[in-house]
């Protein structure tokens, strides 16, 4: 149990990606990078990948396929971050 702990705690950042298309739209994580900047670097890795498709047209962290008109998006978010989930609304003030 106290292993399970202190691992938790060391994998705090999470590569999210979005895959969107004209039928569908998706969020998969890919959890387990003990800091930020080594979940920028498989973010970074992941975009290099799609260089090799002469479709792709990059744009900051998203690649579009303009074949299929497709996109995806990664996100290197806080483990405790899910982007699926709604932003929280203001209370509404009382009267």
């Amino acid at each position: 149990m106290k292993k399970a702990c202190c691992l938790s705690l060391l994998l705090a950042w999470t590569l999210w990606t979005r895959t969107q298309s004209p039928t569908s739209d998706t969020w998969a994580p890919a959890p387990g990078f003990g800091t930020q900047e080594k979940c920028q670097a498989s973010l970074k890795d992941k975009l290099d990948m799609w260089r090799q498709f002469k479709d792709a047209k990059f744009e900051g962290n998203s690649v579009t396929f303009t074949s299929n008109n497709s996109s995806m998006t990664y996100f290197c978010l806080p483990d405790a971050e899910d982007p699926r989930k709604p932003a929280a609304k203001p209370a509404k003030p009382q009267k």
